[in-house]
């Protein structure tokens, strides 16, 4: 891996920006200090906070609504394993969270608790932070220098403060054309700027762009581990009639390697929020053309477009059911809108060289994701089925003028080397894992709890050629160790969220909201620890269930045990006709009648013996979008009730590799019908 940077210190980049005597200083001092705009930076701002009332404790975020992907990042649907849908499995905190949501405002079909981010914003996270009068919050703000002492403990970080000259303006420029701005420690027409010194006794660097890891001189990891070990295999060729045995070295692409190919990684998106209203299409939405970003578009069918408009609907305003769409629902999208042309991060070379730091992005690929973004809604507003009724997009939903969310959704980042070189790696994470025949492998200092499946959205294959370990992506409901909320050679810095010293097979898994948020509890709370025991991370790991006992007691609430759920995968309750056509079993009323047989009673076809559902996350479609294929090995059903509850006769597990023709292009409800040759 190469090398980082040594260590800047705030002089140099102040010089560097030329600023030196035109702004002033503002020491801020703390006892611990959050490096925030993450899902986890927010736990951990409220659980240090709540935790220990005579410590002081800062917490930065770098737009105006903390939250990260719950919020600024409009992804405003929970992420639920199964297991982490048990309340008793939830922190305290993020148990208050989900309760305080009604319901399912949205009546979505990906998850239980889809909302609207600007409600949560000041109906749950700005009540909650004001509850904590030792907690300073700082919005609008961004890391931009890190210092530390010869130990290589950090003594304080640098952050830029920005606050909008015009706040009926702000969110109106794109973010490609303003994020420099937002670094700079300059004034400009946009912003006025403030320095900040942040002294503290404990920092966590909880960031969406590694700032905190990027300015620090440390060594850290970014994208995925792919350049390999090598084996000696040999080879019997024949030349000219005589036999000889070659020798060659084979390299083999490993999770554990600790080479990365840095800008192999996840594909980000842009989310935005439409709405369903009553007027013509001759009225047109003031949005930008945008465009395909080089990954085009085909027109959507009328359920294709029903299935992306359920999916992550944020606000339902009459039928619930997953077939219909109301006059003013509101949709979040980012279900087609992903940018597999480009890679949101810089190099780890131009990441470690980029000085003055600018959070590290590739402002390329920033502008084409907010072109996809663009012109996906230009997709769904001319596929809208009903002629008299169109789409506009929502402003209120997102915060911001120009109709995006404020931040992309950002799925891997920067990552953290732990103590002892320690990484979290999926292995440890997997389904296959015979620790348990129900949970992951349990580690003897493990603080958080996880459940949810390696997730990975791709880039386009001559952008990045995934190693084929990463095929595997079933995982247990998992335990996160302390060990990868430490920092090698830093002995007051934690992380947290997407940032942990993990793989970026591991991240896969780790990234989704319960997962973040439980990481920045344990974060929050081992920070209070710290700061009052004067210890440092590697005290806390040798004394590590002082801190599971304080992270498990009232204080805290953190669940370190799995509870198996009260709630068990719904029953199936009949089978139902899918587009009026198709007889499949079902454990909820997705549209008409539920029948008691699998005929259902000559209403609609019943499927063949060799026809199968196929949930799409787990196939790919090939080229001429004629057959899918399986990225491993999974389960092929009549049904859309999980494997658990179903008969032997409904199930057919399938090897990796397995392909099967598309008897239908369109998901029903997140699943392809396929005939099995």
């Amino acid at each position: 891996m190469e090398q980082s940077l040594p260590t800047i210190s705030f002089v140099v980049i102040l010089l560097f920006n030329g600023v030196c005597t035109s702004l002033h200083d503002t020491d801020v001092y703390c006892d611990v200090a959050i490096a925030g705009g993450s899902t986890a930076s927010l736990a951990a701002a409220i659980t240090a906070a709540e935790a220990d009332h005579n410590l002081t404790v800062c917490f930065t975020d770098i737009t105006d609504w903390p939250g990260g992907q719950l919020t600024s990042e409009g992804v405003s649907a929970i992420d639920f394993g199964q297991w982490i849908t048990d309340s008793r499995n939830q922190a305290a905190s993020f148990q208050d969270l989900v309760n305080f949501i009604p319901g399912n405002p949205g009546a979505c079909s990906v998850s239980s608790k889809c909302f609207q981010p600007n409600w949560l914003v000041n109906s749950w996270i700005i009540q909650r932070l004001n509850r904590s009068s030792n907690l300073k919050v700082f919005l609008r703000t961004v890391i931009i220098s890190t210092q530390r002492k010869r130990d290589g403990s950090i003594t304080s970080l640098m952050a830029i403060q920005r606050t909008p000259k015009n706040v009926t303006k702000e969110y109106k420029k794109r973010l490609s054309e303003e994020l420099n701005d937002w670094y700079s420690t300059k004034e400009s027409s946009l912003f006025l700027k403030k320095i900040l010194i942040l002294h503290a006794k404990v920092f966590i660097e909880a960031t969406e762009f590694g700032d905190v890891l990027a300015t620090s001189g440390l060594k850290f990891l970014q994208g995925v581990e792919y350049i390999f070990f090598a084996r000696t295999r040999s080879l019997k060729l024949q030349i000219n009639c005589s036999h000889k045995i070659s020798h060659f070295r084979e390299q083999i692409p490993t999770e554990s390697s600790w080479n990365v190919a840095s800008t192999c990684g996840q594909a980000s998106t842009l989310t935005f929020f439409m709405s369903l209203n009553a007027t013509s299409r001759s009225n047109l939405p003031d949005v930008p053309a945008g465009n395909d970003a080089g990954q085009p578009f085909t027109p959507l069918s009328p359920t294709e477009w029903m299935f992306s408009w359920v999916y992550r609907r944020a606000y339902c305003s009459g039928n619930h059911s997953l077939s219909s769409a109301n006059i003013g629902d509101t949709s979040q999208q980012n279900l087609g809108n992903d940018l597999d042309t480009g890679y949101l991060f810089l190099s780890l070379n131009e990441t470690q060289n980029q000085r003055p730091w600018m959070g590290g992005v590739n402002l390329t690929s920033l502008q084409l994701l907010e072109d996809r973004a663009y012109g996906y809604f230009w997709l769904m507003f001319n596929d809208t089925p009903t002629e008299q009724s169109h789409l506009v997009i929502n402003r209120t939903s997102t915060g911001t003028i120009h109709g995006l969310s404020k931040l992309p959704y950002l799925r891997d980042t920067r990552r953290a080397i732990g103590l002892d070189n320690f990484r979290l790696m999926y292995e440890s994470l997997a389904y296959y894992n015979s620790s348990s025949p129900y949970t992951a492998y349990r580690f003897h200092d493990t603080i958080a709890l996880g459940n949810y499946n390696d997730d990975i959205h791709k880039l386009e294959i001559e952008l990045c050629n995934y190693p084929k370990y990463l095929l595997n992506h079933t995982t247990k409901p998992f335990y996160i160790p302390f060990r990868a909320l430490t920092v090698q050679n830093v002995s007051n810095l934690l992380v947290a969220g997407k940032t942990m010293a993990q793989t970026f097979h591991a991240n896969g898994a780790t990234r989704v909201h319960p997962s973040e948020w439980s990481s920045g509890v344990a974060a929050g709370g081992a920070a209070v620890l710290m700061v009052r025991r004067r210890w440092s991370s590697r005290d806390v790991y040798n004394n590590v269930t002082v801190l599971q006992a304080f992270l498990n007691s009232s204080a805290v609430g953190q669940p370190l045990e799995w509870t198996p759920p009260h709630n068990q995968p719904p029953q199936q309750i009949g089978f139902s006709c899918a587009l009026e056509k198709w007889c499949i079993g079902v454990d909820h009323q997705i549209n008409g009648t539920v029948y008691s047989n699998a005929t259902c009673n000559g209403a609609c076809s019943a499927l063949d013996k060799d026809e199968w559902l196929a949930f799409h996350q787990y196939w790919e479609k090939n080229k001429e979008n004629q057959t899918i294929t399986s990225l491993a090995g999974t389960t092929l059903k009549k049904s859309i009730a999980q494997t658990s509850v179903l008969p032997n006769w409904e199930m057919l597990p399938v090897k990796a590799g397995t392909t099967c023709t598309l008897v239908t292009h369109t998901p029903i409800v997140g699943y392809y019908l396929c005939r099995l040759s």
